[in-house]
């Protein structure tokens, strides 16, 4: 309440000194026009009294020029600081010289009382209109009045005997100064309400300028043309212009806007809402940035202008626009995230429940050709075979059982390493033809079986030799024609080998799988390149493990190319794909075209292989004299190869650990190593590397790794350690025989 009462009494006397203020100003003007008349007026007197009162002439001349003199200089100094200050004494001083001058003509000529009562009670009236002064000051001059013309008869006794005659001027010299009074009582309170009205509406005016010019928002006013009228300080700012001037010369549609119709549209919703709030809109800066702002404008219809006017403010949320937009992002970034992990988790899920399913069907899969071999070799232990050539057929099937197994069992690995991004390809020189024709040779038993031309058509132009990885491109192959085979009863399965394109030492090879089999539904083919989709169809125990469709696209995939399906149900299908290997140094002829069946070729490689091995039959006989070292530490495995390499012709002894092959090897009694690599104890490895560190002559000896790892990086691991060769288990005895010749053969020479 304090607080309250101090506040108002300090409004109550800034309101009493600006009203002070404010009557000391108003009273300047109206004191100089009153000096200047009576200066005018006291001359114009003194003329006229001079000559009418020669007798006083002396007298009337220094009363008069005394008065107009004063009036004179207390006009002079109301010009000045000190006038301005102190009007209410000029004014005093002016009257009191006035009615002195008055008086002293009463006094030297009572005739004259009458006529100068009168003219003193009209001055003394017109001060009350004209003069905005306080009441005392008004009644101050009417004492005056009375003083001095009360001297002034006292003083003569003509005049007192004028007064007694002429009682009613003084009565109307009384009344006059009564009313003087009563008037200057109401024209300092109509003044009064006039200045602290005036004092109320600057108050509000400076507030609102000082709002207007301090706020932080833009302000303007424009008409519908775009013109520019008011403007504050935020405004220029936020548009980037120097000073208001500058920016009421531009148009705002043209220059502020960024296009004409932002503003046409704003201007439509303003005809027809009145106003509109938080209104978006994009402003071209002086520099040409575009800036977000909104809008809060109203239709101003109160104005006289034929023009329609608008008027609001504007804030810049160009910031906040850029940091709802990140933060939207973010959101949607998040919701994609979200979705992702969702589709991820879906897919996950539903890929748990596919690989349970997969791991049943690897279960069927693996234990009937497991059944097939544990059965036959049950059979051979217990001879229930009933002649030599069923023994034989018995060895046969469980050997295709077996195979069958490996199948898998790789398939298994193959997708174990690309869906771990592990895989691999080598790259060697090869004969593409050659790896395409064992690929259909392989085919080409089942096909006939079931009573089906199966046809390989190579391009001509195709090179001889590149470099790249035959057995993923063969394992491509294989898969395609199994397949095409596999799902076609009746007519043809066709193999076309085509060149697409040799540019920068790069060859682009195509090949085509074309069958007349059932086809493939639309909907399913999408579905054919997905992991463990096979399993997807009811059949697939029966169809296999779906695994090698999903293995090839991603051989095709390593190696730049792509793989296509085209199919129709019930007319068949063609399964394309494309690969890239590297243009080989060397000069090779290019290939003669073919078109002929499987059978002629199956024949003329027969050709090829028995004239080779009549070739090499001579070095096949002194290579039997060799001596071989078996280095493997598994019991099994260990009696098995023995016996194939002795069945062959090779004379072998068998150690069980690395360090016994060290000490067999310094005997110097054999001519070549079969090692294994991973063994108890001391490995294969660090086996040969002591033996090619030793300085030895038996240091020389050709060692040949055989260990059931079978990728590139384990054939340079153990080409790095210092072995000559090379053979993945499980252990082809062709492959082992010609492999072991080749290098008892490159010793002997």
């Amino acid at each position: 309440m304090n607080n309250i009462k101090a506040t108002r009494t300090t409004s109550e006397l800034r309101k009493i000194n600006y009203f002070k203020e404010e009557s000391k100003k108003s009273l300047i003007s109206p004191f100089q026009s009153l000096a200047k008349f009576t200066a005018i007026a006291g001359i114009i007197a003194l003329v006229f009294e001079v000559r009418y009162f020669s007798e006083f002439s002396y007298l009337v001349y220094i009363s008069r020029v005394t008065s107009i003199l004063l009036a004179f200089l207390l006009l002079i100094i109301s010009y000045t600081s000190t006038g301005k200050k102190h009007p209410v004494s000029l004014i005093h001083a002016l009257l009191i010289s006035i009615i002195t001058s008055f008086g002293i003509i009463i006094y030297l000529y009572p005739k004259t009382l009458t006529f100068n009562s009168h003219i003193i009670g009209l001055i003394i009236f017109t001060a009350a209109l004209f003069l905005s002064w306080d009441v005392k000051n008004q009644i101050i001059a009417a004492v005056y009045y009375i003083v001095v013309f009360a001297a002034s008869i006292i003083l003569n006794d003509q005049a007192m005997s004028m007064l007694l005659s002429g009682i009613e001027s003084v009565v109307l010299v009384v009344i006059i100064s009564i009313m003087a009074i009563i008037a200057s009582y109401i024209n300092y309170k109509l003044r009064e309400e006039a200045v602290l009205s005036s004092y109320e509406t600057n108050v509000s005016e400076r507030r609102f300028r000082n709002l207007f010019e301090n706020a932080a928002e833009g302000i303007f006013q424009i008409n519908s043309d775009g013109i520019i009228f008011t403007i504050n300080p935020s405004f220029v700012r936020m548009l980037g212009y120097t000073s208001e001037d500058e920016l009421k010369k531009v148009n705002a549609i043209e220059s502020i806007f960024k296009t004409s119709s932002d503003f046409d549209l704003l201007k439509k919703l303003l005809e027809k809402q009145g106003k509109v709030r938080n209104y978006r809109v994009q402003l071209k800066k002086k520099d040409g940035h575009e800036i977000t702002v909104r809008m809060n404008v109203r239709l101003n219809d109160e104005e006289s202008n034929q023009k329609e006017i608008y008027e609001g403010s504007l804030q810049d949320i160009t910031q906040q626009v850029i940091a709802e937009l990140e933060r939207q992002k973010a959101i949607d970034a998040l919701k994609s995230e979200k979705n992702k992990a969702d589709i991820a988790a879906k897919k996950a899920q539903q890929e748990s429940k596919f690989k349970t399913k997969f791991l049943a069907s690897m279960s069927h899969e693996v234990r009937t050709p497991m059944n097939s071999v544990m059965g036959f070799l049950t059979l051979v232990e217990n001879d229930l075979f009933e002649s030599k050539e069923e023994l034989k057929q018995f060895s046969k099937d469980a050997k295709l059982a077996a195979e069958s197994l490996l199948d898998i069992i790789n398939n298994i690995l193959d997708i174990s390493k690309i869906e771990a991004g592990k895989m691999e390809l080598d790259e060697e020189e090869f004969e593409i033809t050659g790896e395409i024709n064992k690929a259909v040779s392989i085919l080409k038993q089942t096909a006939k079986n079931k009573g089906l031309d199966l046809e390989l058509n190579i391009d001509e132009n195709i090179p001889k030799v590149m470099f790249g990885d035959p057995t993923r491109y063969r394992q491509i192959a294989v898969n395609l024609i199994a397949n095409a085979v596999k799902y076609t009863e009746v007519g043809s399965v066709k193999v076309n080998l085509n060149l697409i394109s040799t540019k920068d030492n790069i060859i682009e090879i195509g090949t085509e799988i074309i069958d007349t089999g059932r086809g493939i539904a639309p909907e399913q083919i999408s579905q054919l390149f997905e992991a463990y989709s096979q399993i997807k169809n009811k059949n697939s125990v029966k169809e296999g493990t779906g695994l090698g469709l999903v293995i090839s696209k991603e051989f095709v995939k390593l190696m730049g190319g792509e793989i296509k399906v085209e199919s129709r149900v019930g007319f068949g299908s063609k399964f394309s794909y494309t690969v890239k290997f590297k243009e080989s140094l060397k000069a090779a002829p290019k290939q003669p075209k073919t078109g002929v069946p499987v059978e002629e070729l199956q024949f003329k490689m027969n050709d090829f292989e028995l004239s080779e091995s009549n070739e090499n039959n001579s070095n096949e006989k002194s290579n039997r004299k060799k001596k071989l070292l078996l280095v493997e530490d598994n019991p099994i495995s260990q009696n098995l190869e023995l016996k194939i390499l002795k069945e062959v012709g090779y004379d072998v002894e068998a150690v069980g650990t690395g360090q016994d092959a060290i000490e067999a090897v310094h005997t110097d009694r054999f001519d070549l190593v079969l090692m294994d690599v991973e063994m108890q104890g001391m490995d294969g490895l660090t086996a040969t590397k002591r033996i090619r560190e030793s300085g030895r002559k038996s240091s020389k000896v050709p060692i040949i790794a055989v260990t059931a790892h079978s990728s590139m990086k384990d054939r340079e691991v153990c080409l790095a350690a210092g072995m000559n060769d090379y053979i993945a288990k499980p252990i082809n005895i062709h492959f082992l025989k010609i492999t072991i010749d080749q290098w008892l053969t490159s010793e002997r020479h």
